[in-house]
């Protein structure tokens, strides 16, 4: 008599149905769709939020190394003779004893005064060497009775090219009005007070970054 169970006593499982064999659920999937997306957001997140703080602190760089390197214009730039250039009682802009780095708001505007003719924004080219105002390339003033100005820097995009922050860098110059007693009392020491200031904007947010230094004239 032929047996319907194999040899050694195994019994033969009929195959499961097809939708319960093994693989992932629709849910599944789902679910871990979704812990990846929530996964990859926050990795670009933090890049970004690194990427901007690299960005931000180069800026801040440049506009303190700009804000330097004026001041070191400023203690440097000669021939800075205050009393000769008020010789004849009030400032003389063709006696070039005051560089333009030091010179007041009233001297600038004196200096204007005298055909100077300042650009009100930022020069693209430098001038001709006939123009007056060639030997104060690349200083610009916004208007009348307001300090030097010039570009600082300029932050380009390195991928498109295109610019993406431009420093503005401002010198304002006043007189301290400091003296002191020698032979008679009250001497003027002809010492003025510079603040040099680098202002940006970066994503919508402006930034300064200021110094403040003084300088003694020769005489």
């Amino acid at each position: 008599m032929l047996s319907l169970y194999p040899k050694l006593g195994r019994r033969i499982s009929p195959a499961p149905p097809r939708g319960l064999r093994g693989g992932f659920t629709l849910a599944e999937i789902f679910i871990s769709l979704a812990v990846l997306g929530v996964m990859s957001s926050g990795c670009y997140v933090g890049f970004n939020a690194i990427n901007t703080y690299a960005v931000s602190s180069r800026l801040y760089s440049e506009a303190l190394t700009a804000a330097q390197n004026q001041t070191d214009l400023i203690l440097s730039k000669d021939p800075f003779d205050i009393m000769d250039a008020y010789l004849t009682g009030s400032f003389s802009p063709a006696a070039n004893k005051i560089p333009i780095e030091l010179m007041t708001v009233a001297e600038l505007d004196a200096l204007a005064a005298s055909g100077v003719t300042f650009p009100t924004e930022a020069p693209t080219a430098r001038p001709a060497k006939t123009d007056p105002y060639y030997p104060y390339y690349p200083y610009y003033r916004s208007s009348t009775g307001m300090p030097i100005q010039k570009e600082a820097f300029i932050y380009t995009d390195p991928t498109s090219g295109r610019v993406i922050v431009k420093g503005v860098l401002t010198a304002t110059i006043t007189d301290s009005g400091a003296t002191m007693n020698f032979v008679t009392s009250g001497t003027k020491l002809n010492t003025r007070r510079a603040t040099v200031s680098v202002d940006y904007t970066f994503r919508s947010r402006r930034y300064q970054v200021a110094m403040d230094t003084m300088r003694t004239a020769n005489q």
